[in-house]
């Protein structure tokens, strides 16, 4: 079960848009005993400084060194533009970095990918449209609609409409309902649903199930909706959501909150399982052009975000946490390859 606490921690999710540009190394001295770099992390440190002092931090988590050395990871800015991405990622694979993790805004991956030049670019985020090559790290649509489709096709439900706000994600989460559903033999439709799945965030889910208390209608959601507690996760007792498994995720959130004092998003989560990823890469020998093919060839990578195995187009599988919303907590019923 995740409590009131973890339930915070899951609230912060994949970014879509954000904020100017530079192309400056953070820090990048190599670790003592091997002076190749494991990786450069592209964050927006200009107009998004908190949010990218977290994910620095989780790297730190993810790649701890020896006292008195450096980390192997350098940092470099992109603001939120595309052309603040490909200026970093131009001044990372000249600095030597064999692979680059980030951006995290989507509109910025495919320049960033286009400046790396063949050097491979995990990106972080969750818009799969926009990654211009990059293997996808982010939580998509895809595997967050696939997933709780899934088991709820498995729980007996046959028709199932879809409640979609105006964002970018809601769009992007009804396209891949409708393809799922095709692929498991439920009915999209309007009329008479045993279900709804709200793609939304917290706020939309809390009224969609405030507005139809007593209908006998299954609510679904993803992890957009993380965020609830007190009477607004009363409130929607009885939900389904996929969302990274909590139990994986709470370990990786004690030690960022005693190392740093703070609670870490999820996202933070995703920049963590990316210097993992790297690690393993380098463990097994993988370096320069052997990368990409590790990439795409691996039977998978475990994280805190959830299990991923990517495909040669850079989309990824991963698992994720079948959740009931248990009164004033979550409950994990099951487990589910997302799409």
């Amino acid at each position: 079960m995740i409590d009131r606490r973890q339930t915070l921690r899951l609230a912060m999710v994949t970014a879509v848009a954000g904020a100017t540009s530079a192309g400056i190394p953070l820090w990048a001295k190599a670790a003592k005993g091997d002076d190749r770099p494991l990786a450069a992390l592209l964050l927006p440190s200009t107009g998004a400084a908190d949010l990218a002092r977290s994910l620095h931090h989780a790297a730190d988590l993810a790649q701890p060194t020896a006292h008195g050395t450096a980390p192997a990871i350098a940092v470099y800015d992109t603001g939120a533009a595309p052309t603040g991405a490909a200026v970093a990622a131009a001044a990372a694979v000249k600095h030597g970095a064999p692979l680059l993790i980030g951006p995290l805004y989507g509109p910025q991956v495919a320049a960033a990918v286009a400046a790396a030049g063949g050097v491979p670019v995990i990106a972080l985020s969750n818009d799969a449209a926009a990654t211009g090559g990059a293997f996808v790290l982010g939580i998509t649509p895809v595997q967050a609609t696939a997933a709780i489709l899934g088991y709820a096709r498995s729980r007996g439900v046959r028709r199932v409409a879809v409640d979609a706000g105006t964002t970018r994600w809601d769009a992007a989460c009804a396209a891949a309902a409708a393809a799922a559903a095709r692929d498991l033999g439920l009915a999209i439709a309007d009329d008479a649903p045993e279900a709804i799945l709200v793609t939304g965030d917290a706020d939309a889910l809390t009224a969609a199930a405030r507005r139809l208390d007593g209908s006998g209608i299954q609510l679904l959601g993803t992890y957009q909706a993380m965020a609830l507690s007190g009477a607004g996760l009363t409130a929607i007792t009885g939900t389904w959501l996929a969302a990274p498994d909590p139990d994986g995720f709470a370990d990786f959130a004690r030690r960022f909150e005693t190392a740093f004092g703070n609670a870490p998003g999820l996202v933070a989560g995703l920049a963590y399982d990316a210097v993992g990823i790297a690690r393993t890469l380098r463990a097994q020998g993988h370096d320069g052009d052997g990368i990409r093919d590790a990439l795409a060839g691996s039977a998978g990578f475990p994280g805190v975000t959830g299990a991923v195995r990517f495909r040669a187009d850079g989309s990824a599988t991963r698992s994720l946490a079948i959740l009931v919303a248990d009164g004033s907590s979550f409950r994990t019923v099951a487990h589910s390859q997302a799409g």
